[in-house]
This record gives structure tokens, sequence and C-alpha cells, in this order.
């Protein structure tokens, strides 16, 4: 079954991006640390597939998608490399934080990740400009 057109639309997964990282905001606000990583890479992971759709790719499965966002953004030089790192940092701790969920996640890695996730989005944006 094919999507709503509006979710073809980076538009709506930028704004879907927005909408994770205040979830991720909330989350963290009452100490649920690790769900809030994971709202934290869907949260940029929403933007990298905003930028994809962007060049009229809809990849489904994260891996290709992340793959495709290397080749056509960073390798390209239209996305500096210290973003794909951050996007992968992210992951991995999703994974962690879903998969290994009886290993103690920092409050202070948390915050950087919001950091790094911020700045993540608000290039996407700037790059769809």
């Amino acid at each position: 079954m094919d999507c709503p057109a509006d979710m073809k639309s980076p538009a709506t997964w930028l704004d879907l991006a927005g909408i994770k990282l205040a979830h991720a905001r909330q989350i963290y606000e009452i100490g649920l640390y690790d769900d809030a990583l994971s709202r934290l890479y869907y949260a940029m992971y929403y933007a990298a597939k905003a930028a994809l759709l962007s060049e009229e790719l809809d990849l489904r499965r994260h891996s290709s998608a992340i793959a495709k966002f290397r080749e056509l953004f960073v390798i390209t030089g239209r996305v500096d490399a210290k973003y794909l790192h951050t996007l992968g940092q992210a992951q991995s701790a999703r994974e962690r934080s879903d998969y290994a969920p009886f290993v103690p996640v920092d409050k202070e890695g948390v915050e950087e990740m919001f950091k790094a996730a911020t700045a993540f989005i608000k290039k996407i944006k700037e790059l769809l400009k």
C-alpha cells in the first residue's frame, strides 16, 4: 500500500522530526533517559528521511536510508560528516536503550544527544530551503 501524498513530503517528515524532538524533551524531563534516546534517534532519522524525500527517495529500512544519506549528502559534501557520525551514535544509543534496557543511561550523554539532534535537524532544514 502506498503512503498518502503528504507522507512523501519532506516538510511532513521535518515536522515529525520536530515532534519527536519535543517528545524526547518531555520524556527526558520525567527521567526516562533511555526512552528519550530512542525519540532523539527517530527525530534525526525522520530529518534524514526528509532529506532523502527531497531527492525523491523513499527508503524504508533504516540501514538503507542512512547509507543513502551518506552517499547523497555526506560524500558529496552537502552535509559535513559529523552529522552522519551523530546519526550513527544516535542509532547505536537507541538500539542499546531498546535492546539492553538494564544498561544504565548517562543523563549527561542524553543532554549531549539533544544538542546533536537539534543541530542535525537544523542542518537538514537549512539544506532543504
